[in-house]
C-alpha cells in the first residue's frame, strides 16, 4: 500500500515540476547557462522554490523504494537535468548549473525526511509536547518576519518619477501619461489607457531614488489596478507582493483619459480609479507565501485558498505533536510513572505525567497560536487575521491533531505494555 502510494504521489511530482519549469516565462530566449547558485532581485525567493519544487518529489521516491534512497536521489538530479537543459529551448527560462544543485540537494532532503522519520516524527510523549511547542514557536516567527518584511520602507532622497517606464520582468504600458499630481501621502495620474490591456503588470508611473529602487509603483495589469512600494523583502531579495483594485480598470475603454489615484495614512491604503475606489487594503499574517511565489493576476478565490492552505501548514504539526503527547501520556496513565519520567513511561491521568510532562508545553503552544494570530497584526502593522485564515488555522490543527491521534493508535495497537506505550 505504501509503495503504491509511493509510486502515485512519484507521478504527480513529476508532473508538478514540469508543468512549473517547462511553461514560458517570457518571450525572449535564453543566452546561455547560469552558473551560480543564485541571482537576480529574487534571488532568495527563487532559492527556497528550487528547494520547496523536488522535496515532494524526493519524499514519494522514497516511499516508493524505501530500500534505494541512493537512486532517488539520482533521479532527482537526472531529471532536474534534463529540465534545465530544455529550458534553453523555452522563451523566459534561464538554465541554471545552480537549479539543478539546489535541485539535487531538495530531492535528497526529502528522501531523508522520510529515511529519518522516527527520529522526528514519531517520538516519546513528552519529546512530542515539546516539538508541538516548538512548532508552535516557528509559525508565530514566520508570522512576525511577514509582517516585518511587507512594511513600507522610505529611502534617502531625491526622488525622480518615471512615466509608463520599461523596466525588467514587468511589462511597458502602451498607453500615456498626461498629468502627475503628487500630494502629502498621495498620488493622483491623468493617462489615456492603452489600445489593449496588458498582459503583465504594466507601471504608469514610478518613482524610484538615485539607487533605482523603485519606492512606489502604480501600474496596470490587465483589469487591475496595482501598488507596490519599496519593502525589506526587496533587500532580502524575496518577491513582492503587490495590493490590487481589482475589475478598476474594467470599465476604461481603450484610448479612454482615466485618473488613477492612491492615498494612505498611518492604518489606511487606498487605490481608485475614477469613481471606483477601495480602501482598508495591506497584507496579512496568509500572505507570508507570497515572498516566495507570487502568481500576480490570480483571482482573489486562489489567493484566498492558498493563504487558507499556507495557515494549515504553519500549525498542522502543533495539532500532530500536541496530539501524540496528549494521547501517550494518557495511554500509560493508569500504569504510573508519573513525574518522575515526565510523562514519557506513561504518567497520564493517575500518576501525574499530564501535569509534569506534556501538558504545560501543548497548553503554551495552543496559546501562543492564538496569541500570534490575535498580536502579530498588532505589533508589525498588519491587517487583522481574517475569518479564512482562522478557519485554515483551525483546519490545520484539527488536521494535525486527527494524524497524530491516528498515528499513535495504530502503534499502540500492536504493543499495549507499559513500556510499548513509553516507548511511542
Amino acid at each position: 500500500m505504501k509503495r503504491r502510494l509511493g509510486i502515485i504521489l512519484s507521478v504527480l511530482s513529476v508532473a508538478g515540476i514540469c508543468f512549473f519549469t517547462l511553461r514560458h516565462g517570457g518571450t525572449e530566449f535564453t543566452k546561455g547557462w547560469s552558473w551560480s547558485i543564485t541571482s537576480g532581485d529574487a534571488a532568495l525567493a527563487e532559492l527556497i522554490q528550487n528547494l520547496i519544487l523536488f522535496i515532494p518529489l524526493g519524499v514519494s521516491l522514497a516511499l516508493a523504494a524505501p530500500r534505494r534512497p541512493l537512486a532517488a536521489v539520482v533521479f532527482g538530479a537526472l531529471l532536474s537535468c534534463t529540465v534545465e537543459f530544455l529550458q534553453q529551448w523555452i522563451p523566459g527560462r534561464d538554465p541554471s548549473v545552480g537549479d539543478i544543485v539546489c535541485n539535487s540537494i531538495s530531492t535528497a532532503l526529502g528522501v531523508l525526511l522520510v529515511v529519518a522519520a522516527p527520529q522526528w516524527l514519531f517520538v516519546s510523549p513528552r519529546r512530542s509536547a515539546w516539538q508541538a511547542l516548538g512548532t508552535a514557536i516557528l509559525a508565530a516567527g514566520v508570522w512576525v518576519f511577514t509582517g516585518l518584511m511587507v512594511q513600507h520602507e522610505v529611502t534617502p532622497q531625491p526622488y525622480t518619477v518615471v512615466l509608463t517606464p520599461d523596466f525588467n520582468f514587468f511589462g511597458h504600458y502602451r498607453g500615456s501619461v498626461v498629468k502627475v499630481t503628487p500630494g502629502v501621502g498621495s498620488l493622483e495620474v491623468t493617462a489615456v489607457a492603452a489600445p489593449y490591456p496588458p498582459g503583465r503588470t504594466a507601471p504608469l508611473l514610478a518613482i524610484v531614488d538615485r539607487d533605482t529602487n523603485k519606492i512606489i509603483m502604480l501600474s496596470v495589469d490587465g483589469p487591475d489596478l496595482t501598488l507596490r512600494f519599496y519593502m525589506p523583502a526587496l533587500r532580502w531579495t524575496l518577491e513582492q507582493p503587490d495590493l490590487r483594485l481589482r475589475d478598476g480598470m474594467k470599465g476604461v475603454a481603450p484610448r479612454d483619459t482615466f485618473t488613477a489615484a492612491t492615498w494612505h495614512d498611518s492604518t489606511n491604503v487606498c487605490l481608485r480609479v475614477n469613481t471606483i475606489e477601495r480602501c482598508h487594503l495591506g497584507y496579512t499574517i496568509g500572505d507570508g507565501w507570497k515572498l516566495i511565489y507570487y502568481p500576480a493576476g490570480r483571482g482573489p478565490g486562489i489567493m484566498g485558498g492558498l493563504n487558507l492552505l499556507w495557515m494549515a501548514g504553519c500549525v498542522m504539526g502543533v495539532g500532530f505533536w500536541a496530539a501524540r503527547g496528549r494521547r501517550g501520556e494518557r495511554g500509560g496513565g493508569e500504569k504510573g510513572g508519573g513525574e518522575k519520567d515526565g510523562g514519557e513511561r506513561g504518567g497520564g491521568e493517575k500518576g501525574g505525567g499530564e501535569k509534569g510532562g506534556g501538558a504545560r508545553p501543548r497548553g503554551l503552544a495552543i496559546a501562543l497560536i492564538i496569541a500570534g494570530l490575535l498580536m502579530v497584526p498588532l505589533i508589525t502593522g498588519l491587517k487583522p487575521t481574517p475569518v479564512t485564515e482562522w478557519i485554515g488555522t483551525l483546519v490545520g490543527l484539527g488536521g494535525g491533531y486527527f494524524l497524530g491521534n491516528r498515528t499513535l493508535k495504530r502503534r499502540l495497537g500492536n504493543d499495549t505494555s507499559p513500556q510499548g506505550l513509553a516507548n511511542q
